[in-house]
């Protein structure tokens, strides 16, 4: 019988893994480790993609005002009582930040200009966290890169092809920043910015320029030249992004704050959303 009802269970796909069940029995749907995406621009204009941030249109985050909208921020942050803190640095930088984030609670280090700083050091301090996350990645870019590069290489037998795709796709992109000035925009206030960054139809916004025209590029008809490229280098970099998430997760107890740039958020977004061990917190409900 045993055998007939987990032969069942399988054709059907209602076989429940043991933390499932547990859930099941509990009757509690929640029992998942609780995620908010917090979205914020980088706060040192590192201009390192196309669309760069003039000095008159950057927000100065350490006048005065903007210390007192960052206090703000992390006073709102810490009601979602984070256990941990996710932040956009390569794993394989976890002792340098480990031992910056030491240096820091000891008082020997002055915050630098960064949201990891900023935010995700002020923060943790506050809540007594011992450390902070490293979770960012790059893509997969063994299609494009030389064999045994370290810096991003184009290999021999791509560039003429993605020469032309890449001169496109920084035309394409200006004209595109232009059209959505107003997203990158302030009035001199950190809060709204990051309150603006962090709504809903901003998030939808941001994530929608991923599919136009460079996106549907062809290089001849009905070849995916365009749709690879941002395959290969931005949507599977951020499922990357979130296998770290789930790697640092370790119960559903986990309550795990992700500061992040805030174009990834739409794409972290949707997998927080299909994982059945994570539950998103929205973040722009907490920063009203």
């Amino acid at each position: 019988m045993k055998k007939l009802f987990l032969a069942a269970a399988l054709v059907t796909g209602s076989f429940f893994s043991p933390v499932q069940a547990q859930v099941a029995k509990s009757g509690h749907k929640d029992d998942r480790a609780k995620v908010m995406l917090l979205g914020t621009f980088h706060f040192s204009y590192r201009n390192k993609d196309i669309v760069v941030t003039e000095k008159k249109d950057q927000l100065d985050v350490m006048s005065p005002e903007a210390q007192k909208d960052l206090e703000k921020i992390n006073q709102r942050l810490a009601k979602f009582k984070p256990t941990k803190i996710a932040v956009e640095v390569m794993p394989e930088k976890q002792a340098e930040l480990d031992s910056l984030y030491q240096a820091y609670l000891d008082g020997r280090y002055q915050l630098a200009v960064d949201e990891v700083y900023l935010i995700g050091f002020e923060l943790a301090k506050q809540l007594g966290h011992q450390r902070l996350y490293c979770i960012n990645t790059m893509g997969d870019l063994d299609t494009y890169q030389k064999p045994g590069t370290t810096q991003f290489e184009l290999r021999e037998d791509k560039k003429e092809r993605m020469e032309k795709f890449w001169t496109y796709m920084r035309a394409k992109t200006l004209e595109r920043a232009e059209i959505d000035k107003e997203l990158n925009s302030h009035d001199g206030s950190l809060y709204k910015v990051i309150q603006k960054y962090n709504h809903p139809e901003t998030i939808r916004r941001k994530h929608a320029n991923y599919f136009r025209e460079a996106f549907q590029y062809e290089e001849k008809p009905y070849d995916y030249t365009g749709v690879d490229w941002y395959s290969a280098t931005w949507f599977n970099r951020n499922l990357r992004i979130f296998r770290n998430i789930q790697r640092i997760t370790e119960s559903p107890d986990d309550r795990i704050l992700v500061i992040y740039g805030a174009a990834h958020v739409a794409l972290l977004q949707e997998a927080v959303e299909s994982s059945p061990t994570h539950q998103l917190v929205p973040a722009h409900k907490i920063l009203k």
